[in-house]
């Protein structure tokens, strides 16, 4: 179990368990809704840092890497109960860049409009930013460790 990742990194967030899935919902994915939780839908919007928690409770981790052929899938179903956690500035994440964006070390990051993360374009609202070294463009979604802003 040492080799799955998780969500939370660094600090202490608001972590609820208030909502069921509406549709699928991935871990480290920037997530809305207070009852019925979603992918957070809309690029660039200034949001709550809320981000879908791993399933720990069923010893899995943030994707179906590591998962053993017995082993339920990593992502919430419709209907699932989703644990979220809400950041505050400081606290780090493993999130989701979105395929085909690069960012810089130290980048500012915004929502992509699917849970994924991209770098801030125009006015969108910087949320979080990379905490790690650059990150190069990728034709598929790249898992990197970001901070809340």
């Amino acid at each position: 179990m040492a080799n799955k990742r998780k969500v939370v990194l660094a600090g202490s967030p608001t972590i609820n368990e208030d909502g069921v899935a509406s549709a699928q919902v991935k871990p480290g994915y920037l997530v809305q809704g207070f009852s019925a939780i979603s992918h957070h839908n809309t690029a660039g919007e200034n949001v709550p840092r809320a981000v879908a928690l791993e399933r720990d409770e069923l010893g899995l981790g943030i994707d179906d890497t590591y998962k053993s052929a017995d082993q339920v899938t990593a992502f919430y179903a419709s209907g699932d109960t989703v644990k979220v956690a809400v950041g505050k500035p400081g606290e780090r994440f493993t999130m989701f860049l979105a395929s085909g964006y690069g960012v810089v070390a130290d980048g500012q990051l915004s929502s992509h409009g699917d849970g994924t993360l991209r770098p801030i374009e125009g006015t969108h609202e910087p949320l979080f930013r990379l905490y790690q070294a650059t990150v190069v463009g990728s034709a598929a979604v790249v898992a990197i460790v970001v901070e809340v802003m």
